[in-house]
C-alpha cells in the first residue's frame, strides 16, 4: 500500500488546493501538513472531513492508494474462469488460497478455497459432497450478523452447494443482514444478483413458492432503470419462473427477448450461459 499522506498531497496538489484552503475549525494546516509529510496520522473523523472538502470518495481515496489496485481477487477471478471455462486458472486459484491459508492461517482464505474447489469440481463433471469444509462455511454464515460485500460475494458463489434449505434461509436473512450498505450502489448490486441466484436456484430445485417469494423481494428493492443488467437478468428469470409455472409460451418469449438484447449489447458470454440455462425449462 502506498503511504496514505502521501497520496492525499498527490490529490491535493492534482485538484489545485493549498493546505490554507483545506484547512479549518476541524483540521489545522499544521496536522494536514504533518499528515501529508508523513510524520504523524490523522483522526478517521478529521479525514473523511478533509477528503469531503477534496471532493474525493473514501473508495477512490482507496482505490488510488494500493498498488494492487489492478489486480483482482480469486473471488472476481471465478467468473472470469467459470466464463472461459478454465479449470488450470481455476486450480490455480485454489491452490495460492490454500497455501495462504497453510501459512497464514488465514479463515477467508480456507472459506474462498473451499468455493473455488466447488465449483472445480463441477467444471470438471464431479460430484460435490457436502463436507467438513463446507460445514465450516455454513457456520460462518450464520455466524456473521453484518454482511459485508465480500460476505455476500461469497455466499452466492456458494450457494448451489449448500443443502437447499440453509440456502434458502440464508438468502431471505440477507436484506436484513446487508441493510447499513443499501444505499452504496456497488452492495445492492450485489445484493440483487444473489437474490437472483437463490431464485434460479429454487427454480432448478423445484422450490417454486420460494422462487417466487424472491421475485417479490427482489422487486422491492430500489432499482431503479440504471440497474440495466440486473433488470435484464430479473426478466430473464421471471421468464424461467412463467415456464415451471406451467405458461410455458409467455416464458419463454420473456426468456428469448432477454437473451436477444444481451446479444445486442454484444455480452455473448452471458447470452450462452442464459441460453443453457433456458435449455433446461424447454
Amino acid at each position: 500500500m502506498r503511504k496514505y499522506g502521501e497520496v492525499f498531497h498527490e490529490l491535493r496538489i492534482t485538484r489545485g488546493l493549498s493546505i490554507v484552503e483545506l484547512a479549518d475549525d476541524m483540521v489545522s494546516k499544521s496536522a494536514i501538513s504533518r499528515f501529508e509529510r508523513m510524520e504523524s496520522d490523522i483522526a478517521f473523523e478529521k479525514f473523511i472531513h478533509i477528503l469531503e472538502k477534496l471532493k474525493v470518495s473514501m473508495d477512490e481515496f482507496v482505490y488510488l492508494s494500493s498498488k494492487k489496485q489492478k489486480e483482482k481477487s480469486s473471488l472476481e477471478l471465478l467468473s472470469t474462469s467459470i466464463i472461459n471455462n478454465d479449470p488450470d486458472m481455476l486450480r490455480k486459484l485454489i491452490d495460492n488460497e490454500w497455501d495462504s491459508f497453510k501459512v497464514n492461517r488465514d479463515i477467508y482464505s480456507r472459506l474462498i478455497a473451499t468455493v473455488l474447489e466447488c465449483h472445480y469440481k463441477n467444471m470438471k463433471g464431479e460430484e460435490v459432497q457436502f463436507n467438513s469444509n463446507l460445514q465450516s462455511l455454513t457456520d460462518y454464515f450464520f455466524r456473521c450478523q453484518l454482511w459485508t460485500q465480500f460476505d455476500v460475494v461469497l455466499f452466492s458463489d456458494s450457494m448451489a452447494y449448500l443443502p437447499i434449505d440453509t440456502a434458502i434461509v440464508m438468502s431471505k436473512e440477507i436484506v436484513n443482514k446487508t441493510k447499513e450498505f443499501h444505499n452504496n450502489r456497488q452492495s445492492l448490486e450485489t445484493i440483487i444478483n444473489t437474490l437472483e441466484n437463490i431464485t434460479m436456484v429454487c427454480l432448478e430445485n423445484g422450490r417454486i413458492k420460494d422462487a417466487k417469494d424472491f421475485l417479490t423481494i427482489i422487486d422491492q428493492l430500489d432499482m431503479d432503470e440504471t440497474f440495466i443488467f440486473e433488470r435484464l437478468i430479473f426478466k430473464f428469470i421471471k421468464g424461467l419462473y412463467k415456464i415451471k409455472s406451467g405458461n410455458e409460451i409467455e416464458g419463454k418469449k420473456i426468456a428469448e427477448e432477454s437473451l436477444y438484447a444481451m446479444h445486442l449489447a454484444e455480452s455473448f458470454n452471458f447470452e450462452r450461459i442464459f441460453r443453457e440455462y433456458l435449455d433446461k425449462y424447454i
